[in-house]
């Protein structure tokens, strides 16, 4: 005999009211560079090209202030809302580093009017009404056990050790879900460095250097162009 525990029937719940409440809700555009805009954002084309891919697997190596983390919050809120039930987990090398991810998803949440409504809302989650969440937590193999993922993203991912990045790919075994990898240069080491050489290996792989995206820093790029060497300064 086999038995469903009491928070699976709870989420299966949610998900009818959900289902049966969805015409009172205001639409989500069904794509996620549509909902950016709706949101008033205007993306630089690499972000309208992350946002557009539906490959599972994909890997940013960007500049600082570039703009991945809110590229990754957007992907995260949009799956939350449009796929009832969605587990999206953020992790980063440290809780600190998460939270920042995360908020910024849950401040899009609040700019889109909080569709769904919230059960739940953090500083380092989100639980919506219709059974999906968002949670935000050090990139440890110990602080995710016993989870799954449907969207699972790394930010700085660089600077995530290798054994818990390992140690947190079985979270997608089961959902067979996404991963998103994000990260500013860390030098010639690590499973981020690997994974975005190793050309046989399938990821659809975006990069940006600080010189793509000037408009994103007014106060010009040539005093950091001079004094630092060019791996810190990309």
């Amino acid at each position: 005999m086999s038995f469903v525990s009491v928070d699976a029937l709870e989420r299966e719940l949610r998900k009818l009211e959900a289902a049966r409440t969805s015409a009172t809700i205001a639409e989500v555009p069904p794509y996620p560079v549509e909902f950016a805009i709706s949101l008033g954002m205007e993306p630089d084309q690499w972000q309208i090209e992350v946002l557009a891919s539906d490959h599972p697997r994909k890997i940013l190596l960007c500049a600082r202030r570039a703009g991945k983390t809110t590229v990754a919050a957007v992907l995260a809120i949009h799956k939350a809302l449009t796929q009832p039930g969605a587990e999206v987990l953020i992790l980063a090398p440290t809780e600190d580093q998460a939270k920042i991810a995360y908020s910024q998803a849950a401040r899009l949440y609040r700019k889109a009017g909080a569709p769904h409504g919230a059960l739940s809302d953090r500083r380092t989650g989100l639980e919506l009404r219709n059974g999906s969440t968002i949670e935000a937590r050090t990139a440890l193999e110990r602080s995710t056990r016993g989870r799954g993922a449907d969207l699972l993203i790394l930010d700085e991912a660089s600077r995530i050790y290798e054994q818990d990045y390992l140690g947190v790919l079985p979270l997608l075994a089961a959902s067979g879900g996404e991963q998103m990898l994000l990260s500013t240069p860390n030098g010639k080491r690590g499973f981020f460095h690997d994974i975005w050489h190793d050309e046989a290996d399938d990821w659809h792989r975006t990069r940006v250097v600080a010189s793509d995206i000037p408009h994103r820093y007014p106060r010009g790029l040539e005093f950091f162009r001079r004094r630092m060497p060019e791996e810190y300064f990309q």
